[in-house]
């Protein structure tokens, strides 16, 4: 089929998007606030004010928000390719990245009540829900898949640079000026990338032949 590519790619995006939640979102001179999505999301869910805030730890949760839309994008993408070990393959990575918000194991012992190890288990319990979701609806059409996908994009994306600007506050209090890094940038970039290839699908189901054929 003419839109086979649209896989491939779209996982490559992916993955660049992962390693983007992982670079700098905020620079600074000392390596101490030069923090990566997930290093920022844990600062956050220290400072009271997240704690206090309504839902607590908002902000916590949207900077975190961004890996947990990539891990159900990729299993909707899982369900494009043809080759069935292809499918479990990226699936099994979803599964994977979706077990980086699993708590410390004081979360099943002493530390149960902590609100944001219990956060960390409710992202890690929607993530393999995600994936779980995405397997029950394989036989849904190219095109609503590509404009699901692409509209987890679009809510990542959102939610992550909402959750930076509520940070940037925080940071302000402190007197610490840092600048967006290139890990938000490349972020927004390749999941903007994924959610066009997405949304190409609606194109070519138009296109009557072989490419609107399902499994695409």
């Amino acid at each position: 089929m003419q839109h086979k590519w649209i896989g491939p790619m779209g996982v490559i995006g992916l993955a660049l998007a992962l390693a983007c939640i992982y670079a700098p979102w905020y620079t600074h001179s000392t390596a101490a606030f030069t923090l990566n999505a997930f290093d920022l999301a844990e600062w956050t869910s220290l400072h009271p004010a997240v704690r206090a805030s309504s839902p607590a730890l908002l902000t916590s949760f949207l900077l975190r928000a961004p890996q947990l839309t990539l891990v159900a994008a990729l299993a909707l993408l899982a369900n494009g390719f043809g080759d069935a070990r292809a499918r479990w393959l990226l699936r099994a990575a979803a599964l994977l990245i979706a077990l980086r918000f699993l708590p410390p194991r004081e979360f099943f012992g002493s530390a149960a009540s902590d609100p944001n190890f219990r956060q960390m288990m409710l992202l890690t319990a929607l993530s393999m829900g995600s994936v779980l979701a995405a397997i029950l609806v394989q036989g849904l059409a190219p095109r609503w898949r590509g404009l699901l996908v692409a509209t987890l994009l679009a809510l990542g994306v959102g939610a992550g640079w909402w959750g930076l600007a509520r940070a940037h506050t925080l940071l302000d209090n402190f007197e610490i000026a840092v600048s967006v890094g290139v890990g938000a940038v490349g972020y927004t970039a390749s999941s903007a990338l994924v959610a066009l290839l997405g949304l190409s699908l609606l194109r070519w189901a138009e296109r009557p032949g072989p490419a609107n054929k399902k499994g695409g």
